[in-house]
């Protein structure tokens, strides 16, 4: 579909009935040699979906693609879309206007298809569905960017533009993993999705079934397992040291807690009872 003009590629999609598979790829992250090293790698994750889904269509944006549909559709966004400091961020925020254009699937690079996803819609026929992630730190539904199904034109994702054109200023103290995360990326989508989650009766792919590896899981044998529907490889080519500092702390919040109040407990103690 890359010699197609966007008007007739637009007019294609729309009339594929949200029966169209989307992935991005900007060929820009972490920089453009990487980024072609990393898509040679993800290919038979990429394959998986267009081999086991040949009646839906399959389209990967790229960064010119992307450019369009902001220009052309979303011309009132396109200073939020352009204000971003990293691609990341553009990456993230594409996908949502994607799904509310033309619906469907969308899927990051590094997700695994395991089933047709004609039997996803058989068992889950509500008209959106974003995935759950085992990546939480308290018993609650946390949901994820990394796969998402929709109807075209739900209203959510208007709900969506407006809570990202409010928080597109990522306080100057954040690092750069949690201006992505909470301007973008799954924990301003996590926020509004449980914010709409009961008005719009918003809807969840349990983790077990299609997010089965998280941080601290083990990977699983997929081919064994035949009711997994997907899995996230969780490759992460965008996150940076300050990423994997987070990803230290999440799997050792437990000693670091201990070890802290080993070391300030004495202290109160003393200062309470001795230092008078």
């Amino acid at each position: 579909m890359e010699e197609l003009l966007f008007d007739d590629l637009d007019k294609y999609l729309l009339n594929q009935e949200n029966k169209i598979i989307h992935q991005v790829w900007f060929g820009t992250i972490p920089n453009k040699r990487k980024a072609a090293k990393a898509f040679k790698s993800l290919r038979k994750y990429r394959d998986s979906w267009i081999i086991k889904n040949p009646k839906w269509a399959y389209m990967c944006w790229n960064l010119k693609r992307c450019k369009e549909l902001i220009n052309t559709i979303y011309p009132h966004h396109k200073e939020l879309y352009n204000y971003y400091k990293y691609d990341i961020q553009r990456c993230d925020v594409i996908r949502y206007f994607i799904l509310h254009r033309y619906g469907g699937l969308y899927a990051d690079m590094d997700y695994y298809c395991n089933r047709k996803w004609d039997e996803v819609l058989k068992k889950y026929k509500k008209n959106i569905y974003l995935v759950e992630t085992p990546n939480k730190l308290y018993n609650d539904i946390h949901i994820s960017n990394s796969l998402m199904y929709s109807s075209k034109g739900h209203i959510f994702w208007d709900k969506l533009f407006i809570e990202l054109e409010i928080n597109k200023y990522a306080p100057i103290y954040y690092s750069r993993h949690m201006a992505i995360m909470f301007t973008t990326g799954p924990g301003i989508l996590n926020r509004v999705f449980n914010k709409y989650r009961v008005r719009y009766k918003l809807n969840y792919y349990p983790y077990k079934l299609f997010h089965p590896y998280g941080l601290s899981s083990e990977i699983l044998n997929i081919k064994k397992d035949k009711n997994i529907f997907s899995v996230h490889l969780g490759k992460g080519s965008w996150e940076k040291k300050d990423s994997h500092f987070y990803i230290i702390i999440y799997h050792e919040y437990r000693i670091i807690i201990a070890v802290v109040l080993i070391l300030i407990v004495p202290y109160l103690i003393y200062t309470i009872f001795f230092n008078k």
